[in-house]
């Protein structure tokens, strides 16, 4: 015993504690443990007592979502993996609650066996496998390299899967159960041997054995064909349907020289795939154009706005003499009189594209551009529908009586100022405007011509003048006098079109005048006198058979007609045969039976540019189509395309008929109102018309287009016959086919073959 300073004895106290607070609890085992199967821990537990209870995620004895453990430390999985897969198993005191000891186990799925497959090694290409194993369930996901495939559930231990290798190799095979914990099979590895090479196709036939220069369809028959074969024509890839494992047919275009031996192939598209063995085919020459419809082709599209098909057919019965006869003898379609302007264009445009005497609208249209009015200036339809009247009345009568009611219509006198022109006072002239255009553009023109059309010269290589501005004043003198009908017998009337113009003496200048060559009125004539006899001077004139015969020519049949042409034409002017002047029936049957006309193989400058008037009709009527009567909206559309109707811009009509083609020596009146800006407005109403978005207005049957659309070449043929009558040439044909075939459906096939045929030059000119 110790003691203090005190001298009492030090006691010391020890404090004994419990082994509990001296050591843990340790839980064995921790890992993975497979969904549905049974773990067994075990705790060290330096505790006295050292009995101790188990839970799981804290609750005691677990349960169905966690799993359970028994108080042996026996753990069962879930059958169900929970989205939380790893879990805590507690080992805790029961004697001391704060003590306890803990492992996490990680919960999968059950991990699948791979064992063997059948087969194991394999060619290329799709197959099905049959795998044997263990563990395998119904979603189980079996992978061949990277690639899952497509796999069936048989049992635990049976699974096929299908799928697709063409790479030749070794790929392992792995099984996969899923979802949270998923568990992957060790792989086992299968082979994909190389394909063997397909037999080759064969050819047994090939449909036509010869073909011709241009656009062909070929059938190939045989065996081995594949929905991606390919006919190759020379060598080449050409466009090839597949029909079946016998059949082919292909397309394509040809300009190889006649009598060349093409040899014909199929190859399949899979590697290694040998090639077809060779047919062979030639080229053969194209059949000549059936020169009967070629004949009265041309022919309708000099003498009428173009053929229909039932025009066509009249042609080639009755013969080119008698359809001229006919239509010659045909009594005239009445110009009705219409309410508006508008309706007057309508209808002048209707009865072009649609009245029966063909041949007399086709003179009422050249006869415009010659002795012209516009509608920019006699703005209301009476102000302009009797000019066509006297048109119509006169196209296939006589050239005098044409001048004599032209000169002596209000509407002319209204147009060109020659109603209400009075004689001289000391303040006033005569008006010369109608003396002016009647001379240079109705009648002789600027300069002396010879027979055939072409210009007098002087000595020194320079054209003669027919008159001069004293002749243009002697004729103003003379057609002084005239006025508007009206109930003032005496004065001038103001505008009235209700009638012809009407004679006023007392304004009319009745003193001598001197017109063409020296041709003299004498003194003291009244103004219906001094009328007969300007136009007898001008009617007389060895110029006017030459000037209008020319222009006649250039509007029918073509721009540069030979000099014998306008000879042979002007003789018949002059005199009918029945010693008649003027007679523009004979004029017309001259122009459209005369030899060069009727030259049906011409050369290439021979012809005209189609305006645009002309070349709209002209397509409709072929596709079996004409205008609509009463409609509007093609009135627009004329307009953007430079003529519009009765509207021509100058008393020079829509274009000179002195223009020449761009950079040629040829003459082409029609292309000074086709610049680019123009033909892409021409080629948008053509597409108008053939998609159906022209209001109705030119309605057209693509029937027997369509029929033919899934065969190229007689799609070709089709629109050549109804355009061309057989003249396509073999590269025009070639072009054709190409942008037939880019197309995605028949309508587009279609529309392409008829909308570039329409369009091009071999169409777009009346040859």
């Amino acid at each position: 015993m110790n003691s203090n300073s005190t001298g009492r004895p030090l006691i010391l106290f020890f404090a004994v504690l419990p082994l509990a607070y001296a050591q843990n609890i340790e839980v064995y085992s921790s890992g993975t443990v497979e969904k549905g199967t049974t773990r067994q821990l075990s705790a060290y537990v330096p505790l006295s007592p050292n009995t101790i209870k188990w839970s799981v995620n804290d609750v005691q004895g677990g349960n169905s979502t966690v799993g359970t453990i028994s108080s042996s430390g026996l753990y069962t999985a879930p059958i169900v993996v929970p989205a939380a897969n790893v879990v805590t198993v507690k080992a805790t005191s029961t004697a001391y609650p704060a003590k306890f000891g803990s492992a996490k186990l990680t919960l999968t799925q059950k991990k699948p066996s791979v064992w063997s497959s059948n087969p194991s090694s394999f060619p290329g290409g799709t197959v099905t496998l049959s795998i044997n194993g263990a563990n395998f369930e119904a979603s189980t996901i079996i992978k061949v390299g990277a690639a899952t495939w497509t796999a069936t559930y048989i049992s635990p231990t049976s699974m096929k899967a299908t799928g697709s290798i063409t790479t030749a190799g070794t790929y392992p095979l792995t099984a996969t159960n899923p979802g949270k914990g998923a568990a992957v099979s060790s792989p086992i590895n299968v082979t994909v041997t190389p394909a063997p090479p397909p037999p080759p196709p064969a050819i047994s036939l090939v449909s036509p054995g010869s073909i011709q220069q241009g656009a062909y369809s070929l059938t190939v028959s045989g065996s081995g064909f594949t929905a991606g074969s390919q006919v190759h024509f020379n060598g080449a890839a050409i466009t090839t349907v597949y029909v079946s494992a016998s059949s082919l047919t292909a397309t394509g275009s040809s300009n190889l020289a006649i009598g060349t031996t093409i040899p014909i192939t199929v190859a399949n598209p899979v590697p290694n795939a040998a090639t077809s063995n060779t047919f062979n085919i030639k080229i053969s020459a194209a059949p000549a154009p059936n020169m009967s419809k070629v004949k009265a082709g041309r022919l309708l599209e000099q003498a009428a706005f173009g053929p229909t098909p039932a025009m066509m057919d009249k042609v080639l019965q009755d013969g080119v003499d008698a359809w001229i006869n006919e239509q010659l003898a045909l009594p005239e379609t009445v110009f009705a009189a219409p309410a508006s302007m508008s309706d007057a264009q309508s209808q002048l445009l209707h009865r072009y594209g649609t009245a029966p005497d063909q041949l007399r609208q086709r003179m009422i249209q050249a006869l415009a551009n010659i002795v012209v009015i516009s509608a920019n200036k006699n703005i209301y339809a009476p102000e302009i529908v009797p000019y066509y009247q006297i048109l119509s009345r006169n196209a296939l009568g006589n050239y005098k009586t044409l001048l004599e009611e032209i000169s002596t219509s209000s509407q002319m006198g209204k147009f060109l100022d020659h109603a209400n022109s009075s004689k001289a006072t000391p303040k006033t002239s005569p008006n010369e405007n109608y003396p002016r255009e009647l001379l240079q553009l109705f009648s002789v023109g600027l300069y002396q011509l010879n027979a055939d059309g072409t210009n007098k010269l002087d000595p020194q290589g320079q054209p003669i003048p027919t008159y001069n501005q004293t002749t243009i004043s002697e004729f103003a003198r003379a057609l002084t006098g005239w006025t508007y009908p009206g109930s003032n017998a005496t004065g001038f009337n103001w505008e009235n079109f209700s009638g012809p113009l009407q004679p006023r003496d007392n304004y009319h200048d009745t003193g001598a005048k001197t017109l063409l060559n020296g041709a003299a009125l004498p003194a003291g004539q009244n103004t219906t006198q001094d009328m007969a006899g300007v136009i007898n001077s001008i009617f007389n004139h060895p110029n006017t058979g030459p000037f209008v015969v020319l222009r006649l020519i250039r509007a029918l049949v073509t721009s540069n007609p030979g000099p014998a042409y306008v000879q042979r034409v002007s003789a018949v002017f002059d005199n009918n045969g029945a010693g008649v002047r003027g007679d523009l029936k004979a004029v017309a049957k001259a122009i459209l039976t005369d030899v060069e006309a009727r030259n049906d193989t011409p050369p290439a400058t021979f012809g005209r540019l189609k305006d645009a008037i002309f070349h709209v009709l002209a397509f409709t009527r072929a596709l079996g189509g004409a205008p609509r009567s009463g409609t509007h909206l093609q009135i627009y559309n004329f307009v953007n395309m430079q003529q519009a109707i009765m509207n021509p811009p100058s008393v020079f009509g829509y274009y000179s008929p002195f223009y020449r083609v761009p950079k040629q020596p040829l003459f082409g009146p029609e292309f000074q109102i086709y610049s680019p800006s123009e033909s892409v407005v021409r080629a948008g109403m053509f597409a108008n018309i053939l998609n159906g978005q022209a209001s109705g207005d030119f309605p057209v049957n693509l029937a027997p287009f369509t029929t033919a659309a899934g065969n190229t070449p007689a799609l070709i043929d089709a629109v050549d016959q109804a355009l061309l009558y057989g003249r396509m040439s073999p590269q025009m044909r070639s072009v054709l086919t190409t942008a037939i075939d880019a197309q995605y459906d028949n309508n587009g096939r279609v529309f392409t073959a008829l909308y570039l045929t329409a369009l091009s030059g071999q169409y777009a000119v009346a040859h």
